[in-house]
């Protein structure tokens, strides 16, 4: 048994297999991205509208859960919360270590409304820390994701983001304000109800059948509604809350199948050589 536990050891290459195997297989697992196509937190909430801060409050206990780390809202609004701890920053950098936080939500531009704020990932420094928060298995919310290039890191559109999101700043024809959106089961299984009537609470919709559920946006939590085309979602994610799950099966990644390979037949190379 020794000489078997010292030719695994020699065979470097099989741990650094299972190693990157497993990691890949953590982050899948965990890590976490919400496209969010609502200024209902960042705009309405603010204005004090009753359902809008439902919302907020209930957004906030899907990706805070009862974790006791805060929420870090990041951008040119302040929230608040009637249910989990926020904390808002200006910027990644003033939020100081990432890994304090249970979830980032990313405020959109002009002080919440209506498209997404590229500078706060453009900023130096700003996309690796937020790269090495989600590889740690985070949450990122991004309000009025509109498919831009600058969040590619995280969603993974690979520039074509932009030309599968329909509303404001999208480039595929559809309702700039509405309130169609409906909650889905998987909604109602992370805590969101249906919500009211605010006058314009979906901005942008997601081409989910056409485009993001191939990069791993598997789960919505609001369909876009009749305001849009079928298959379309106002509120859709790549993974979990901590509150209701939700998301796909934990897929490893190809690479990480041909290393974990390659480390199993490592591994019976050297039993068989020091069987002999």
């Amino acid at each position: 048994m020794l000489k078997i536990i010292k030719g695994v050891l020699r065979s470097t290459w099989v741990g650094a297999a299972v190693l990157l195997f497993t990691g890949a297989m953590i982050q899948s697992a965990n890590a976490t991205v919400i496209l969010e196509g609502s200024d209902a937190i960042g705009l309405h909430s603010r204005l004090g509208d009753p359902s809008a801060i439902a919302y907020r409050d209930q957004t906030w206990t899907a990706i805070g859960g009862s974790d006791p780390r805060p929420i870090a809202a990041i951008g040119s609004a302040t929230l608040s919360s009637g249910t989990h701890s926020v904390l808002n920053f200006a910027s990644v950098a003033a939020a100081g270590p990432l890994n304090g936080y249970v979830a980032l939500y990313f405020i959109s531009s002009s002080g919440g409304c209506c498209i997404e704020d590229d500078s706060l990932v453009t900023a130096p420094g700003a996309a690796s820390a937020i790269s090495a928060y989600l590889a740690a298995g985070g949450t990122v919310m991004i309000e009025n994701y509109t498919g831009g290039a600058a969040w590619d890191f995280a969603v993974g559109a690979g520039g074509a983001g932009n030309a599968h999101v329909a509303g404001v700043g999208g480039g595929l024809p559809g309702s700039s304000c509405s309130d169609g959106e409906t909650v889905t089961a998987a909604g109602i299984s992370n805590g969101f109800t249906q919500p009211g009537v605010i006058g314009c609470w979906t901005h942008q919709a997601y081409d989910q059948a056409g485009f993001f559920a191939a990069l791993g946006f598997t789960t919505s939590y609001f369909n876009g509604g009749p305001d849009y085309p079928a298959g379309f979602s106002s509120l859709l994610a790549n993974g979990k809350t901590v509150t209701g799950g939700g998301g796909g099966e934990t897929v490893p990644e190809p690479p990480a199948l041909a290393l974990f390979g390659l480390g199993l037949a490592g591994l019976a190379f050297s039993r068989r050589k020091l069987a002999r």
